[in-house]
């Protein structure tokens, strides 16, 4: 169930990197131009083949996730509030591959090329954050594709959580995303991303309760 949002006291846009540092009145001018929705659990988001814009997760949270050819999901990573999707097609190239799917209520703000490419002309310092922002991703990316390439799957987790520790600066954190889809952006299945974390577990390299997870020694 899709429902447009017509009223809202705070901004959308101030939540994400990408505005939060121009000026409020600024940023106001950047609001006027988007589209709020709300989404149920479960509900598509973007499709391959829709018309380019970038979607803005104001609250809730968002799957971004591509398909093999035999049907398979891939998982690319989870938005929480504050996060985007979409860059790339508000300069305009077509979205050929990415799913995005609600993971639970969520509340979330679009932006279309259009009105994006005019953005950049009145705002030239929008371009080179959006780029520092994309290089960011890019990086993201490269470490996927780095865990995928390490042949054990107990060696791309434990270079996951030593990442998720890292990132979140605490030994004790809570993975951002499900198991299922953790398995998934690691390449397995999520039997064995359980039965490796219990592995883990018993050498006393961490402890682990839901999606908490404590690292109690370097690995």
């Amino acid at each position: 169930m899709t429902d447009h949002i017509h009223h809202h006291q705070h901004l959308c846009v101030s939540t994400v990197p990408l505005f939060n540092q121009l000026a409020l009145s600024d940023q106001q001018k950047v609001e006027s131009l988007v589209r709020r929705y709300r989404f149920s659990r479960g509900d598509q988001i973007l499709a391959p083949g829709e018309k380019g814009q970038m979607i803005i997760v104001e609250s809730g949270a968002v799957k971004i996730y591509q398909l093999s050819l035999s049907g398979q999901e891939h998982m690319l990573r989870m938005l929480a509030a504050g996060e985007h999707e979409g860059e790339a097609w508000l300069f305009g190239i077509e979205n050929v591959d990415t799913f995005a799917q609600a993971e639970r209520t969520s509340e979330i703000c679009t932006i279309s090329y259009e009105d994006f490419a005019q953005l950049l002309n009145q705002y030239p310092s929008i371009a080179m954050r959006l780029l520092q922002l994309t290089l960011k991703k890019n990086r993201q990316l490269a470490a996927q594709n780095h865990l995928l390439g390490l042949d054990s799957i107990e060696e791309r987790l434990k270079d996951y959580l030593k990442e998720e520790m890292q990132a979140q600066h605490s030994r004790e954190f809570t993975l951002p995303m499900k198991l299922k889809d953790l398995a998934t952006y690691l390449g397995t299945t999520p039997e064995t991303i359980s039965r490796k974390i219990q592995v883990l577990e018993r050498q006393g390299l961490i402890r682990h309760s839901v999606r908490k997870i404590q690292i109690l020694a370097d690995f």
